[in-house]
């Protein structure tokens, strides 16, 4: 495949001064997708809560407008849509993390169930021209063929509960009101900006360490798609027609082993990784087939990711020896 490169004249032009909301914008996908906003001139405008950190964004704070609420802020909500008007609005709040205790799982519904609700809810006066909901591959369930949009929701774990209910409210709303609501469905996104504690930040980390690396038994697949693809596939859903609820998957159409990505890592970095492997707990959603069907959103976004796994990889070395500082040695994220 070919490596990245920026959207066609065509979807510039679409973009260029097009009043964008993003919710989310400090998180990992979004601060890729806020950054792409702001190169094709879009007036890009971030929607964070008062306590989210802002590492991701702190660089590029001066060329957009933040805005400080949560979804759960009824008023405050309304306040701010009402006053940004967005013409594309790209929703990707939600707590990070898999939620274990109550709290957290109270919390984590409120964000994306009810966020989701309370931020519809508010567009309705407005005139947008699509709203692209990011939700994820963990709305389904197992299966050894490809996970086809058409395949039933049937989540292993509460974030994928969650994401899955966010998305029926989406497909709902969309179709009872007639509204420009596209759901896109992403897989296994790494690259820059990506949280520490995943895989790919901490093989990377641990290759540049020489620190051992604790991995699950073997035989664990994701399909991993490199997040400026997945940014590319944001944009082409926002400067769209599709039919209102509609819902696609982003992914690499390819799936590999945990071992197999780390052996990449090693080759790309040069460096040797000592890997202990089955000292890595596996979790209830992790198996051994897992892999998009990607049919759909080359026909209706004319996408397909244009990053092999090593090309992503690749880029994110670069990019990891370049910002290494963000994370400290235990690996957790260092305070703004």
């Amino acid at each position: 495949m070919a490596g990245w490169v920026g959207m066609d004249s065509l979807m510039t032009h679409s973009l260029e001064g097009k009043r964008a909301l993003v919710t989310g914008a400090a998180g990992f996908i979004g601060a890729n997708l806020t950054r792409e906003l702001i190169h094709h001139g879009a007036d890009v405008h971030a929607l964070v809560r008062s306590s989210t950190r802002r590492w991701r964004i702190a660089e590029i704070a001066p060329q957009i407008t933040i805005h400080k609420a949560d979804l759960v802020e009824r008023e405050a909500l309304n306040r701010i849509l009402a006053e940004i008007r967005p013409e594309l609005l790209f929703h990707l709040a939600v707590s990070g993390g898999h939620p274990q205790l109550p709290e957290e799982r109270e919390a984590f519904i409120k964000s994306s169930v009810l966020g989701t609700i309370y931020l519809l809810e508010a567009l309705e006066s407005l005139d947008v021209i699509n709203f692209v909901h990011v939700g994820s591959s963990l709305e389904y369930g197992p299966s050894e063929r490809p996970l086809n949009e058409s395949d039933r929701l049937a989540p292993l774990s509460f974030r994928g509960a969650s994401k899955a209910a966010a998305t029926l409210i989406c497909r709902q709303y969309a179709r009872d009101h007639k509204r420009p609501v596209i759901i896109l469905r992403p897989f296994s996104v790494y690259g820059p900006w990506e949280a520490p504690t995943r895989l790919i930040p901490s093989a990377m980390r641990v290759a540049l360490s020489g620190q051992p690396l604790l991995l699950t038994s073997p035989g664990y697949r994701h399909d991993f798609v490199y997040v400026k693809d997945v940014v590319e596939a944001c944009l082409r859903a926002a400067s769209g027609t599709f039919e209102p609820g509609e819902v696609i998957n982003v992914g690499s159409g390819e799936q590999r082993s945990n071992e197999e990505v780390v052996e990449l890592v090693q080759s790309v970095t040069g460096q040797r990784i000592a890997m202990r492997i089955g000292e890595y707990p596996a979790r209830p959603f992790d198996t051994s087939h897992w892999v998009a069907d990607i049919g759909k959103a080359e026909k209706l976004l004319g996408w397909r990711p244009r990053h092999t796994l090593r090309e992503g990889l690749e880029k994110t070395v670069s990019w990891f020896r370049q910002y290494a500082h963000a994370y400290d040695e235990e690996g957790s994220l260092r305070a703004d």
